[in-house]
């Protein structure tokens, strides 16, 4: 959750990382600038009392991390970009020829600085913060047109007795692995934002091919590593119903259509017809 603060030293990661073509991913927080900050800086930490957590804390290091991929040729990877401005930084790189990835996580997408309320639910705390309405339009849009090229979750589980604190106090982070389908499914895929084809590119052959990992195949011989779907599926966000541990999820009471059925890890079953496999 921090990112590398010594441009030089990002610079000598790089220069080693290029020669085995290997990705660097990061985390662009500017230390300097977002300090103590608890929430997305401008009405939300007016409004609600906290120290803000500025954009530029984001952006800044976004433009540093490009200029140092553009000295060094070393492909890089932003990981859970929110803001909109660091989204035109990713789309001029591209357009330049840079190898420059980045990645959204459906939180970002989907819920905004608004959602806090004087309630501080603590659920709400993430890293990089819950930004505005129109970076997650932004978002969406980057996904869409190609400029965003992953979803992923950014799953961050806590205990109840760590989140249930002041929200100064709480970690950051919230869970994302059991919503992160049905959330892209319901406010993507059946609202005609996207088609099938883009959300398994997004969510399954994408982060692969970012990691140098082997592409998945659906032929004989090939290891089974598939998630299968029911994109009719309805169900309701509730913390009974988490498979995981920790269920602090932005996302309770929510409702959304399409989930996994069944998946396979590395040829073995990890869940069938809905239940976990022990």
């Amino acid at each position: 959750g921090h990112g590398i603060q010594d441009a030089g030293m990002m610079r000598r990661v790089m220069d080693y990382a290029r020669q085995f073509d290997t990705a660097i991913m990061v985390h662009c927080q500017d230390n300097s600038l977002v300090a103590d900050g608890q929430v997305n800086e401008g009405v939300a930490s007016t409004r609600l009392g906290m120290v803000g957590w500025p954009a530029e804390g984001e952006e800044l290091e976004i433009a540093r991390d490009i200029a140092l991929c553009r000295l060094t040729g070393c492909p890089l990877h932003i990981q859970h970009i929110t803001t909109k401005r660091g989204l035109d930084l990713v789309a001029a790189a591209k357009a330049e020829g840079l190898p420059v990835t980045c990645e959204v996580t459906p939180h970002h997408m989907f819920l905004t600085e608004d959602a806090i309320t004087a309630e501080y639910q603590t659920s709400l705390k993430v890293n990089p913060p819950l930004r505005t309405a129109e970076d997650a339009a932004a978002l969406v849009e980057g996904l869409k047109n190609g400029v965003i090229d992953a979803i992923v979750t950014d799953h961050a589980p806590h205990t109840d007795w760590e989140k249930d604190r002041e929200f100064e106090l709480a970690p950051f982070g919230m869970t994302g692995l059991e919503t992160s389908l049905g959330l892209v499914l319901t406010h993507l895929v059946r609202a005609g934002v996207i088609d099938y084809g883009r959300m398994v590119e997004a969510m399954a052959v994408a982060p692969r091919a970012i990691l140098r990992q082997e592409p998945v195949k659906i032929e004989a011989g090939s290891t089974a590593d598939l998630t299968v779907i029911d994109p009719e599926a309805a169900w309701t966000v509730e913390v009974e119903d988490f498979c995981s541990k920790a269920n602090n999820s932005g996302f309770i009471g929510a409702e959304l259509v399409g989930r996994a059925t069944d998946v396979y890890v590395g040829g073995w079953a990890t869940m069938e017809d809905g239940a976990i496999v022990e």
